[in-house]
């Protein structure tokens, strides 16, 4: 059987549905089809482990560079006199 870790449509609703992966189980549809439903549905002690997890990462210093120079580069102007601004959500 074709493995994939993309999640199966009941994984709809989950906080761990990533929409491209699932954030705990590598291949999400063996853990349906195994338990006949998944350990990690709606399973808040799985979801807060996840977010401590992912906290826990440094951010790559060399990406936020890269974000820093994007900015700058998408307000200067351009060649035809349109200027391109940034908005930012947060105020």
């Amino acid at each position: 059987m074709h493995h994939s870790r993309k999640p199966v449509r009941k994984c709809h609703g989950c906080g761990l549905n990533l929409r491209d992966h699932c954030g705990m189980f590598e291949y999400p549809h063996d853990m349906w089809h195994e338990h006949r439903r998944c350990p990690g549905y709606m399973n808040e002690e799985l979801l807060a482990r996840y977010q401590a997890q992912q906290e826990r990462t440094h951010p790559d210093p060399k990406r936020e560079k890269r974000k820093q120079a994007a900015k700058i580069r998408d307000t200067a102007m351009h060649h035809d006199g349109d200027r391109h601004v940034f908005f930012s959500a947060r105020p």
